[in-house]
């Protein structure tokens, strides 16, 4: 069987600047410095580099999952086959923030919602818009998803809000502001 490893980074160097780069992200026409560089090693020697450019992205992960390298980043979320070159699918977020690998799912938050993925990479369910401001998840209960959502205080002075989803579903169960 087959390890793999994953790592974001800023600058690279050989082996990994003489590999053919997969480039995702706003791609400039003349290319340029990637913002992020995503490494791929299979067995502990360099297998894929992925080029990252969105300067607008404050968040950006990158994890393997089943036999997928999962790539949070900018407005997206990305699955890349580890197995089959050429073969991604990607998901609209509005803004992505975080990667919560399950063994059955994949939950990924945006600003506003939770989102679930299966792991062929389809899209179990969206959560409703939760928040304005980002979205955390911090425990799965059972079959609940427990976070916060986060709102500015311009938008909301509670701020911060504690959340209940059905994990199956996305439902919103409960929602309490402090």
């Amino acid at each position: 069987m087959r390890h793999y490893e994953a790592q974001l980074r800023k600058t690279i160097e050989r082996p990994w600047t003489n590999m053919e780069p997969l480039y995702i992200g706003d791609v400039p026409k003349g290319l340029g410095t990637p913002h992020y560089y995503c490494t791929v090693s299979c067995d502990e020697k360099p297998y894929r580099l992925l080029n990252m450019y969105g300067s607008q992205s404050l968040f950006a992960d990158a994890q393997v999952w089943h036999e997928w390298l999962v790539v949070g980043f900018g407005c997206f979320v990305y699955f890349i086959s580890l197995d089959t070159e050429h073969r991604q699918v990607f998901f609209d977020l509005g803004y992505y923030c975080s990667l919560y690998p399950g063994d059955k799912y994949m939950l990924v938050t945006s600003l506003w919602e939770v989102y679930s993925f299966s792991q062929s990479a389809h899209l179990n369910w969206k959560s409703e818009e939760l928040s304005a401001d980002g979205v955390s998840i911090s425990a799965i209960r059972g079959d609940e998803i427990i976070g916060m959502a986060e709102y500015p205080p311009c938008y909301d002075p509670l701020g911060r809000g504690k959340f209940k989803l059905s994990l199956h579903t996305g439902r919103l169960i409960s929602m309490q502001w402090k």
